[in-house]
């Protein structure tokens, strides 16, 4: 009660238009889900026993030799991916906070644009390394040894997800290590608690908080993984749920089986998302700003970080050249350049991730600025479930959501642009969740510093906006936007359902190219996928340092 008065100076129009914004998602996923539930044989087994029937199916599925191994492979490629990307992220997070060496920011740097890398770039660029025709392969070639790689497989899908996870697993530990409070790094020290003393009495228990989230969300996104496991896999003996969904519907056109799958990702995938969400509640680190005290480490550790370091420089920079290597080939430019597929690619992509990261950005906007009139009164816990809410997209793989999408469609004679729609809502929708991230505290902030200044003075709207709130928030939008269209220009869920020849994306092409094994023509995509994106990543730094500067 005592948050009653605070009612009156709240903005209900806010309120109103987030509470609609959540209303509209709620009402988009609810139709994608129900069109999972109400394919002729779901419906039959329905109207029997009303959900008996449906439960029986999914429990048969179960049971069902093929999709029981489907799922076993899919829990443990996704479990061998964490933990290989934890592993390594963590000497590679050790080495980074006491090595220093030219190039460090660089590094660092090259971690951050990984992880918005497009995927079949990555895929391709790990292909031109490892594959039967890649640089590993003339160099085992040219000593003459007898051993042939072969990168398709679990080898290939664990390589692409440790090429992925790595750079995130590393910056997340790395700023925890930078979050010790230097006290007690001195302290220690000073007591001579050194080398593996030091790291299990000191660093460890700062580290333990964040591996449990951090395993979940890595362990989520392998799970999910779709374009990885759809070119490295090799075979059906390699196949995930969400490659086992796109066979159902693309090659076999088992609509039921696709949407009974589809079910049972979209289950698993919501429990790995409370867990997750359970365990971040827990995590708490803070990174203080200044020098970082660094005790002195024995030879030895500092020879398996300097090891380290040049292990994490090959395994994540030769992929990176291999892309602009096999670039410079002017065949292959004039073959590309005369293709018309690529400026129709490239002109949709362009158009796709533009239009999806605003839309993201637009709808992470309009629910915080309702969110956060709860969180000025008072009300946390109502303002964080709200924007759980929108956090819950992550829960619901864009393949699912595409699958629903792609059964209501299905009759119904969509042209370019209803597809093109399609497409954009479903980045868009995949993108918010990272905005939501990005923007939450700057905008919370704000109303906190400014709401009863901006009450006082009686500026509202626009005003408001330009004159009070814009400086606080710039950086953030532009950083959020820039995010949602890199991962809108790499993303292939959503067009590999909804593309053809007559509408394509740049993912699309090079998915097609690599299929057909037209390898010059591929390397010219991947490497304008890759300058868009560097392009893009180029843009954010330029804004934090703007924001910084000021």
């Amino acid at each position: 009660m005592k948050n009653l008065p605070f009612l009156r100076q709240l903005n209900t129009r806010h309120i109103s238009l987030a509470l609609l914004l959540l209303l509209a998602l709620g009402m988009f996923y609810g139709t994608s889900v129900y069109q999972l539930l109400t394919l002729p044989q779901a419906s039959q087994a329905t109207a029997e026993g009303n959900t008996q029937g449906l439960l029986t199916q999914l429990w048969a599925l179960l049971h069902d030799d093929y999709i029981q191994h489907v799922i076993a492979f899919s829990f443990f490629q996704a479990f061998i991916s964490a933990v290989l990307s934890i592993g390594l992220g963590l000497l590679t997070a050790h080495a980074l906070f006491y090595q220093e060496f030219i190039g460090k920011q660089w590094l660092i740097r090259v971690f951050s644009l990984s992880m918005v890398l497009p995927v079949l770039v990555a895929v391709f660029a790990l292909l031109s390394v490892y594959g039967k025709s890649g640089w590993l392969a003339d160099l085992i070639a040219y000593f003459e040894l007898d051993w042939q790689p072969n990168i398709y497989g679990l080898t290939g899908i664990l390589l692409a997800h440790v090429f992925f996870n790595l750079p995130l697993s590393a910056k997340v530990l790395l700023n925890t290590l930078q979050s010790i409070p230097t006290q007690q790094r001195k302290l220690a020290y000073q007591l001579g608690v050194l080398d593996w003393n030091f790291i299990r009495l000191v660093e460890l228990p700062y580290l333990r908080q964040q591996l449990p989230s951090l395993f979940v969300l890595i362990f989520m996104l392998c799970f999910t993984s779709f374009s990885v496991v759809l070119i490295m896999g090799g075979s059906p003996k390699y196949t995930t749920l969400e490659v086992a969904i796109y066979q159902a519907l693309i090659f076999d056109f088992e609509l039921q089986l696709g949407a009974m799958i589809a079910l049972l990702q979209f289950a698993f995938c919501f429990a790995l998302f409370a867990l997750s969400s359970y365990l971040s509640r827990h995590t708490e680190t803070s990174v203080p700003v200044g020098e970082h005290y660094r005790i002195r480490l024995s030879k030895g550790w500092q020879r398996l970080q300097r090891l380290m370091i040049g292990f994490v420089v090959l395994f994540i920079g030769l992929p990176l050249l291999s892309v602009v290597v096999n670039a410079m080939d002017w065949q292959a430019w004039q073959n590309s350049l005369q293709n018309p597929q690529l400026y129709k690619a490239l002109g949709f992509s362009l158009t796709i991730a533009c239009s999806a990261g605003v839309l993201s950005v637009l709808m992470a906007v309009l629910l915080l600025l309702g969110t956060r009139q709860f969180y000025f009164a008072g009300w946390v816990r109502l303002a964080n479930n709200l924007v759980n809410v929108g956090m819950v997209v992550l829960a619901i793989p864009t393949l699912v959501l595409s699958v629903g999408l792609f059964l209501l469609l299905r009759s119904l004679d969509v042209g370019i642009g209803g597809l093109f729609v399609i497409v954009v809502l479903c980045n868009a929708l995949m993108a918010m969740p990272f905005a939501l991230r990005i923007l939450t505290q700057p905008f919370y902030n704000n109303m906190l510093y400014y709401q009863r200044l901006c009450q006082s003075l009686g500026i509202t709207g626009w005003a408001r906006l330009r004159l009070i709130e814009w400086q606080g928030i710039r950086q953030p939008i532009f950083t959020a936007l820039a995010l949602a269209i890199a991962l809108s220009l790499g993303d292939f869920t959503a067009i590999a359902l909804f593309g053809n020849a007559e509408f394509t994306s740049l993912p699309h092409l090079l998915y097609q190219q690599l299929g057909n094994y037209r390898s010059d023509e591929a390397s010219v995509t991947a490497f304008i996928l890759l300058a868009l994106c560097v392009g893009v990543f180029l843009g954010v730094e330029r804004e934090e340092v703007k924001g910084e500067v000021k």
